[in-house]
């Protein structure tokens, strides 16, 4: 049975404060993890991604998506979430308690995702508290206790750099070697506000995204170690989940809004886009939020905003070698850029890296994704639109 939170505990994490100034501190890590370590081999070649179509009120969503995965959900949980991040049953309770507080800031900040996550729960077969500690995973990880891994580059293109007048969001997904040939698509339908196709792995079914009102978003980590603001993550809404919640907003400006007004709860580098070829970079740490709009082109590697990299006004700001290889790229074909060339972008060796687990291009103007598991898969790109 989880402990439950006490009084005085709650009061601390629900004002805000960061999970190490209390009694309620998140099980550390036993060894450091090193930055930018080379992962494992990954697993033999997976197949092509699956689509599950969602349907329904709130609750009948999750409920469809829990039962639909539930033993994935219940192996992801117990693989990628208690096996690395708790080694016994104290810190097995700490981590429900610290996701039960989150739950009440995720009733707060958007109901119909709570909704959803109370059905999945149901669905799988679990408690709330065991669904919602999935959707930390990248809150979890800042903690350092995961095996090291290389993290994803995100980046977006539209006019005047396109050539076909397009819109596109992209990224290489580097990840855990244990999750690859994990991932799917949804298509989550709803009947109030835009649809999601969404790139899924088992308890996260918006890992990136794109939706019917043409918001398109991949993402990046903070790196590891960079402890910008406190020494770990605070009760507030998980990144998966806010992930969800701004592609469920119509513009890119309600997104942005949303973003602004929620309670993060850790790190994260959001890009994003519309189909009118406006871009946007939204990074977000447990203390604060910086957006930034761009024109053209866009790539992140962890931070890249002047306020939360901390870079000197009117000083480079640092970059991450992908990063910068990624700019290098797209200003070689700046003006000449569609998807193919995006693609050939993405598939160039130092984009993708031995720990890339997918690649993925939203087209954020024609409102259709294409995926592919990258050289250890099929090795083809797979569309996927909102008529499936």
């Amino acid at each position: 049975m989880t402990r439950l939170i006490r009084r005085r505990d709650f009061l601390t994490l629900s004002a805000g404060g960061l999970l190490a100034s209390s009694g309620f501190a998140l099980p550390g890590p036993a060894t450091p993890a090193k930055e930018e370590a080379k992962p494992k081999e990954l697993p033999k070649p997976a197949a092509e991604h699956t689509l599950t179509v969602i349907s329904g009120t709130p609750r009948e969503r999750g409920r469809q998506y829990g039962r639909a995965f539930k033993e994935p959900i219940r192996e992801f949980l117990n693989r990628e979430v208690f096996a690395p991040f708790a080694k016994d049953a104290a810190q097995r309770d700490k981590l429900l308690a610290y996701a039960a507080a989150c739950a009440k800031s995720v009733a707060a900040f958007s109901p119909e995702i709570a909704e959803e996550l109370a059905g999945a729960a149901e669905g799988a077969e679990l408690r709330l508290e065991e669904l919602l500690l999935i959707t930390l995973h990248e809150e979890l990880y800042h903690r350092g206790v995961i095996p090291a891994a290389t993290h994803c580059t995100a980046m977006a293109i539209g006019p005047p750099d396109t050539d076909d007048g397009n819109t596109y969001v992209a990224e290489t997904w580097d990840w855990m070697p244990t999750v690859f040939g994990l991932s799917s698509m949804v298509l989550w339908k709803r009947a109030k506000g835009p649809s999601l196709l969404g790139y899924a792995y088992p308890g996260l079914w918006a890992g990136a995204g794109l939706n019917s009102a043409g918001i398109a978003l991949c993402w990046t980590s903070a790196a590891l170690g960079q402890k910008f603001d406190g020494d770990g993550p605070r009760v507030g809404i998980p990144t998966y989940l806010l992930i969800a919640h701004l592609l469920y907003q119509e513009t890119l400006d309600a997104a942005i809004a949303e973003a602004r007004r929620g309670q993060q709860a850790g790190w994260f580098t959001f890009v994003l886009a519309d189909g009118k070829g406006r871009l946007a970079n939204i990074e977000g740490s447990p203390k604060q939020v910086a957006v930034e709009m761009h024109r053209g082109h866009l790539a992140r590697v962890y931070y890249g905003t002047q306020q939360m990299t901390k870079a000197p006004p009117g000083q480079p700001i640092p970059m991450h070698p992908r990063c910068r290889r990624t700019y290098e790229l797209f200003l070689a074909k700046q003006g000449k850029l569609n998807r193919k060339e995006l693609q050939k972008i993405i598939e160039t060796p130092g984009i993708t890296e031995p720990g890339t687990i997918d690649q993925m291009i939203f087209n954020a103007t024609t409102r259709e994704a294409h995926l592919s598991r990258g050289p250890r898969g099929p090795g083809r790109w797979k569309r996927f639109a909102f008529d499936a």
